[in-house]
Formats: structure tokens, C-alpha cells, sequence
């Protein structure tokens, strides 16, 4: 009995194998929003032709990875929940804008959050929306990001300050049968 009981088991494992429900063995991690603010942002006047300014943020994931093993690869997705800048000027003339993120140190972006204006009515504060979930190879292992903001069109003539406030969900998902195999 219990050597059928053992074919039994084998042939069922082998069969789980071959099937693809190794992906049944994973870990995952999750940070529904993590927010920053940056306040008082200096922006320079826009001189005449200029059509853009960026500015660039560090956003961090601090220990979020920590239950995640480090000997095998990590699927990451980030998600924009929230990209707000409120100025103290009128920016009803910006008609474009985007926010990218990168890992420390990469000059690979990837844009996570648009912009685009549908009103001449004057405004302080433009949202983005989110373009949908990004994924980065390993990306939840770094402490932090870096979000740029970039922003297109009519541009204030004058010094301006902004804050910039973003959200953003995290989820890393770990193949946990590499581990054990």
C-alpha cells in the first residue's frame, strides 16, 4: 500500500511539473502606496523658446524587499497612484507633461504617468495619470527610485515653487520553486 501510495505521489508530481504549476511556489510582497512630497520646488523663469523643464525626484521603497530571497530573480511591478504638482503660479500653459522612473545610477527610463492639458482655463495644480504597471528585472531590491518629472509647453516667465507629491504601489513577485529545485 504504501508503495502505491508513493507512485501515486511521483507520478503526480511529475505531472505538476511537466504541466507549468511550478508557478503554484512564489513569494510576493506588496506596498499598496508609498507616497513622498518634496515642497518648495525652485523653478527657474522660462526664457523665450524654452519648452521644457524637468526636475527629478528620489523616491523611496526602504526595506521592502527585506523578505525577498537574494538568490533568485524578482519580477517587479510599480504602479503610479498619485503625481500632483501645485505651484504658486498659473500653469495653465504647460500643455504636456510625464513622469519617468529609473533605478539609481540607469539612464534607462520608463514612463510611468501623463499629462495632458484639456482646458486654457487657468489652474495651479496639474495631475498625471498612470500609464499602467511597469516591469523591472529586480527593481524592488533598490533602497530607493528616482522619478523625473518633465513638462512641455508655455512655461511661466518668472521664478516659480511647486511641490510635487507622489504615489506609487509596489509589487514584487519571487519564483520560489528556483529556490527549492
Amino acid at each position: 500500500m504504501r508503495t502505491t501510495s508513493f507512485r501515486i505521489l511521483l507520478l503526480s508530481s511529475i505531472a505538476m511539473l511537466t504541466t507549468g504549476c511550478e508557478s503554484l511556489f512564489f513569494i510576493e510582497a506588496e506596498a499598496e502606496e508609498i507616497c513622498k512630497t518634496e515642497r518648495d520646488l525652485s523653478f527657474p523663469a522660462a526664457l523665450p523658446l524654452t519648452v521644457n523643464v524637468e526636475r527629478s525626484i528620489t523616491f523611496p521603497l526602504g526595506d521592502f524587499a527585506d523578505p525577498l530571497p537574494e538568490d533568485t530573480d524578482i519580477e517587479t511591478e510599480l504602479r503610479l497612484r498619485l503625481f500632483e504638482v501645485t505651484a504658486d503660479t498659473d500653469l495653465s500653459g504647460v500643455e504636456r507633461a510625464n513622469v519617468s522612473v529609473r533605478q539609481p545610477g540607469s539612464n534607462t527610463t520608463h514612463v510611468i504617468g501623463e499629462y495632458t492639458r484639456t482646458s486654457t482655463a487657468p489652474t495651479r495644480t496639474i495631475q498625471l495619470t498612470s500609464t499602467g504597471p511597469v516591469d523591472l528585472l529586480d527593481l524592488a531590491r533598490q533602497p530607493e527610485l528616482e522619478f523625473i518629472f518633465d513638462a512641455r509647453g508655455t512655461l511661466p516667465s518668472e521664478d516659480w515653487t511647486a511641490s510635487l507629491r507622489a504615489c506609487a504601489g509596489v509589487k514584487a513577485h519571487a519564483n520560489y520553486f528556483d529556490l527549492v529545485f
